[in-house]
């Protein structure tokens, strides 16, 4: 009995491809949820650091814990302002988990966790908008496998009581692998920058990988889209002379296809290679969804500023952005909820708050970026201008928005 060796060889490279594309999205895989992906990379170990390697990402691979580092990609005027309350309480309980012991009461990881903020001086008010952000981080810690629940108790019960009897089991040898690998360190071993005083700073001197084609395929592999208004000179040039190559290699490392315009590049997942929206990320726009007042209002804006914004200008962030004032945004969705009486009424009476929760939706993606001034200006990536709302697809309540087409370009 003869076996098909070119066969054996497609179905081990569709493996690799659907674990880099899971490892992609989902950084840590743990033993508790995620026993088969991880045997699978066991299996298939130095294939996927192959394919993660190109993109300049390492990989740390434990029996119970597969952890993907991957070296941060830091642009000026693409970091949310302000401070993240979640992330805070994140570093914060992290921090506390360090002295705690392996089965501890919820309770005492929470009261360690207020501790450690005091003396850092971060101001404790045991208000409920701290509870819930407190609340995620510890959703954060459990989905890593940093924590887990002991019994039936969970620590949603945190919202209901002050100290509820949930025993928490730390795994402290994985909490080694939350630091970032690729932060500069001062002569004493520690971090050369301090990211509470100066975190644009800290930012700033994280190192990524030394090798130009690995940076250029590892922010291919990480970002919707990679907009060539963002990139250096060298950069573009990369763009120009070797993305045809490494890029397209390194997109079919993860099962891939390279697209490349005038304005940028993207992988692109075919539509065969997934069968439900999360393995695309915990972003997905737009969703198959029913009754979405914010996600149907946003495909009709993208219509709009297409069709009557401005292409490109001085505040423009590069080639091909459409833009439009801000109030001009709030008009039109004004004067679209007036059409689709079907809209939730909060967003219906209030076309400013949908714009705001519009532009929560887009700018995860990059798809929407808002230059500041006298007068805020709304810019639309190009690649907004892929989905158009399909004709005849929606009732007058929005209440069934259907896949988006591709736009013709």
């Amino acid at each position: 009995m003869r076996v098909n060796s070119a066969l054996m060889e497609d179905e081990e490279g569709e493996e690799v491809a659907a674990l880099a594309r899971q490892l992609a999205v989902r950084t840590w895989l743990v033993a508790e949820h995620d026993e088969v992906a991880i045997e699978a990379v066991h299996r298939n170990l130095q294939a996927v650091r192959g394919v993660l390697g190109a993109v300049g990402w390492s990989l740390a691979v434990e029996p119970d814990l597969v952890r993907v580092h991957k070296p941060v990609s830091w642009r000026p005027g693409l970091v949310p302002e302000g401070a993240s309350p979640v992330g805070c309480w994140f570093w914060l309980t992290v921090a506390a988990l360090e002295s705690v012991s392996p089965r501890v009461g919820l309770g005492q990881v929470v009261a360690a966790a207020r501790a450690a903020a005091a003396e850092a001086g971060v101001p404790v008010t045991q208000s409920p908008t701290e509870l819930r952000a407190l609340l995620e981080a510890l959703r954060m810690l459990r989905s890593r496998g940093l924590v887990e629940e002991v019994g039936d108790g969970r620590i949603e019960a945190l919202l209901e009581q002050e100290d509820p009897a949930v025993v928490l089991r730390v795994h402290h040898v994985r909490l080694l692998h939350v630091l970032p690998r690729n932060v500069p360190l001062d002569e004493f071993g520690q971090w050369a920058v301090d990211p509470a005083e100066a975190a644009g700073a800290w930012l700033e001197g994280l190192e990524g990988p030394p090798e130009l084609s690995q940076r250029m395929c590892g922010m291919l592999a990480d970002q919707a889209v990679v907009h060539a208004c963002d990139l250096s000179g060298e950069e573009r040039q990369w763009l120009s002379d070797r993305l045809a190559s490494d890029g397209a290699k390194a997109a079919a490392g993860f099962g891939l296809e390279l697209e490349r315009r005038v304005e940028g590049a993207a992988f692109v997942m075919p539509a065969g290679s997934y069968t439900a929206e999360r393995e695309l990320g915990g972003f997905v726009f737009p969703r198959h969804q029913r009754g979405g007042t914010v996600g149907h209002a946003a495909l009709l804006l993208i219509d709009q500023v297409v069709e009557r914004g401005q292409r490109g200008g001085a505040l423009a962030p590069g080639a091909g952005w459409c833009g439009m004032r801000a109030p001009e945004v709030v008009r039109h969705l004004g004067e679209l909820a007036v059409e689709y009486t079907g809209w939730a009424r909060e967003y219906r009476e209030d076309p400013r708050q949908l714009g705001d929760h519009v532009k929560k939706l887009l700018e995860p993606a990059d798809l929407l970026r808002v230059s500041r001034g006298y007068e805020d200006w709304w810019w639309l990536s190009p690649a907004a201008a892929r989905w158009t709302v399909v004709p005849g697809g929606l009732d007058n309540a929005g209440a069934a928005v259907r896949p988006a087409e591709e736009r013709a370009r």
